[in-house]
């Protein structure tokens, strides 16, 4: 996301959210500390999700099968989204899930274009 998007997008109002969850046995708070070095671009903010809240809650507006964590997912929200309790579906989203997923596999180039229609004012996939 940092050489794909941030790098190439330099529009201001662009912020991304980068949220550390410990999934894998060596996913610590200290290797979150250590992988933030990937995004150092100042409109990311980087969280560490111990409890892993943010994976359940994001499953629901993901749609993804029952038990499946959101983790490895990279999500775009337009300009204005409002969120209630619970976060709203994404304008669009990639992961790294798995093929079986009805959502695009991550492809940097493919979520910059997205990113760069929701910056305009149009919907990711719009020409």
């Amino acid at each position: 996301m940092q050489t794909v998007v941030l790098d190439n997008i330099a529009d201001p109002s662009l912020r991304m959210y980068v949220v550390w969850v410990p999934i894998l046995p060596e996913d610590g708070e200290a290797a979150a500390h250590e992988s933030s070095a990937l995004v150092p671009d100042a409109r990311a903010t980087h969280f560490w999700d111990a409890e892993r809240a943010l994976p359940e809650l994001f499953s629901t507006p993901l749609r993804l099968p029952e038990g499946w964590p959101a983790w490895d997912v990279y999500l775009a929200y337009a300009r204005g989204v409002r969120w209630p309790e619970t976060p709203p579906a994404p304008s669009f989203w990639h992961h790294q899930l798995g093929e079986e997923l009805d959502a695009p596999v991550l492809d940097g180039a493919a979520f910059a274009v997205g990113v760069r229609a929701l910056l305009a004012g149009r919907r990711a996939g719009d020409g």
